[in-house]
């Protein structure tokens, strides 16, 4: 899809102008074709996203972005190499309209690159970050479109500027899917604040219940998935936070979010009373034990990273699934362990092993101490782990560990399931 545009050049293509000609405006074009699939991408597309997971997706985002902007710089810095008399384009004062369309294209890229990349240097909020990172986006599309139709050489056929417009009206299209009819929608499904509690380590219970009826579809979900959050403002606000759901998805009259305050909007969920408004936009994620047959289930969490243990577990009560669960909890004392008694409760149950692991535990703790490994694995796992799926959430340097001590142990690599929500 991303080449699809050269094909259009090629029905135009001059000889005559060079190999290193046509090579910048191929540079050019495919940048501008792999611009417009971001949009796609960001839009959080159910068939693009759930297969493959949102960290995938995000992760997929960003390597695409450094394929652009290497494509875009590329498409000038060719022209200027070849034949340096391109260089008067650059005189934002003379050159034509068409050149600081381009001009202003390849700095909007570069504004959007950098403080994506660094977002936490320039102390950025969530919230600014996103809005500037969609209005940023915007203009480099917008700016080298109006670019390419200004030229006009590869395009200068009535049907080519038609296909391109209706190239532009589909960006402005998921736009507006996006921000106008998903908020729309999300209103009509809106939930309302049934109760806020604290729980340990810092952290928040929230429990919702539907608003409308038509809010009883946003009550489904797979055990394992998150959704996208926004509390008390309108549904058409920018910003939104990704939480797992930890309730079980056989229960869907009352959702439950256990989330930890860091930040802006996690730390003002404190001051969230019953009764306020909830937008959600899920469920999404392929971090789900429903997807895979599996014989049993390695769970290891590290701190809030509990939370899609604890759905997955409640909805495993709730069915009456007989197959063994294996929990492996990190934290960094007890104190911090989340949902503690409702885990212990789970843990009656004979064939779930509960395995709680503290990194600095107090004394008296008779428990696992240290982090999460493969020696701690083989400890409470059975010696033949055919057929076990593991799924590990939570910290990024936890994450990485776990999974390499889980294949360790003889778990196959495509049985170790992982979302890292620090992508976001």
């Amino acid at each position: 899809m991303a080449l699809a545009p050269l094909a259009l050049c090629l029905i135009n293509l001059d000889p005559g102008r060079g190999f290193w000609v046509n090579l910048s405006v191929a540079a050019g074009f495919v940048a501008l074709s792999l611009l417009g699939l971001q949009f796609l991408l960001a839009a959080r597309w159910p068939r693009a996203t759930t297969p493959f997971g949102a960290d995938v997706v995000l992760q997929f985002h960003r390597q695409m972005t450094a394929l652009i902007v290497l494509l875009a710089l590329g498409h000038p810095i060719v022209l200027f190499l070849w034949d340096s008399r391109f260089l008067h384009l650059l005189d934002l004062v003379d050159a034509p309209v068409r050149a600081r369309l381009a001009v202003l294209s390849i700095v909007a890229l570069l504004a959007l690159v950098v403080t994506s990349r660094w977002r936490r240097v320039f102390r950025l909020s969530y919230s600014t970050w996103q809005a500037l990172h969609a209005g940023l986006a915007l203009i480099v599309v917008g700016a080298a479109l109006a670019h390419v139709l200004l030229i006009g050489y590869y395009v200068d056929q009535v049907w080519e500027k038609a296909l391109w417009v209706f190239y532009t009206a589909a960006f402005v299209w998921i736009g507006f899917w996006v921000r106008v009819v998903k908020p729309f929608q999300r209103h009509r499904r809106r939930l309302t604040v049934v109760a806020v509690h604290e729980e340990a380590g810092g952290s928040l219970r929230l429990e919702l219940r539907p608003a409308t009826t038509a809010a009883r579809k946003a009550m489904t979900f797979s055990p394992g998935q998150f959704a996208w959050i926004m509390v008390g403002r309108s549904p058409f606000a920018i910003t939104y936070h990704p939480f797992s759901y930890a309730s079980s998805a056989l229960h869907t009259e009352r959702l439950t979010f256990i989330v930890r305050a860091f930040g802006s909007f996690t730390s003002a969920l404190a001051e969230v009373r019953p009764g306020e408004p909830v937008y959600i936009d899920g469920p999404w994620g392929h971090f789900s034990p429903d997807r895979v047959a599996a014989k049993g289930w390695v769970l290891i969490a590290g701190g809030v990273g509990i939370t899609p243990m604890l759905s997955i577990l409640l909805t495993r009560r709730d069915r009456g699934d007989t197959r063994p669960a294996w929990l492996f909890y990190g934290a960094r004392d007890q104190e911090s362990l989340i949902a503690w008694e409702q885990l212990r409760a789970l843990a009656d149950d004979p064939a779930v092993t509960l395995v709680p692991v503290l990194s600095r535990a107090g004394e008296g703790w008779t428990g696992e101490r240290g982090r999460v490994d493969a020696g701690l694995l083989r400890r409470h796992l059975p010696d033949d782990v055919t057929g076990l799926h593991a799924y590990v959430c939570g910290p990024p340097a936890m994450m990485d560990a776990s999974c390499e001590a889980a294949v360790d142990v003889g778990l196959a690599e495509r049985s170790v399931h992982s979302e890292r929500f620090a992508m976001v």
